[in-house]
């Protein structure tokens, strides 16, 4: 009873600056544990029931995709400079290279994480330099468990973007 009433007070007393903080550092943790090859690792931010959802294809649920990401972890490390970063409004402030968390929505112990994920580099377009982004938006809905933010489904809203200068 006194862990229940201790989890339940804890779990009232977070900001969120902290739930956005946390978020993107599980996110980060996932992108280090990919890059070590570490499926366990790589698939501790997703809740055992997690879902994800692309336009055109089936559901894929976690007991579907494990096996695939044991047997290919070798092949999944993130490109060279990717990380997990806050950086919102990506039409004024830019894109960068990885999973840029731009709007977390908190309500009480579930969020909505809105990210971009992919890479930005230099580009020139018609004589000038620009920022040119390619990936996905993508919008993760999220709980707090026991012992952290875990991932609950992952819904990919676009499917290779290109934003120049962070805009469409």
């Amino acid at each position: 009873m006194r862990l229940a009433i201790a989890a339940l007070l804890f779990l009232q007393t977070v900001s969120p600056v902290q739930v956005r903080n946390e978020i993107v550092a599980a996110y980060q943790r996932s992108l280090d544990a990919l890059a070590r090859g570490d499926a366990d690792g790589a698939m501790s931010i997703d809740t055992p029931d997690w879902v994800s959802i692309t336009p055109g294809q089936a559901p894929r649920t976690r007991a579907g995709m494990e096996p695939l990401i044991r047997r290919d972890i070798a092949s999944m490390k993130p490109p060279a400079g990717w990380a997990a970063f806050w950086r919102p409004d990506y039409e004024r402030n830019g894109t960068g290279t990885g999973i840029q968390v731009y709007d977390v929505d908190m309500q009480g112990n579930s969020a909505t994480a809105l990210c971009l994920v992919g890479s930005t580099k230099a580009e020139t377009i018609a004589g000038t330099t620009h920022q040119v982004w390619r990936g996905s938006h993508e919008r993760d809905s999220w709980i707090r468990t026991e012992h952290a933010w875990n991932r609950r489904k992952h819904e990919k809203l676009t499917i290779n973007e290109r934003l120049v200068d962070g805009k469409h």
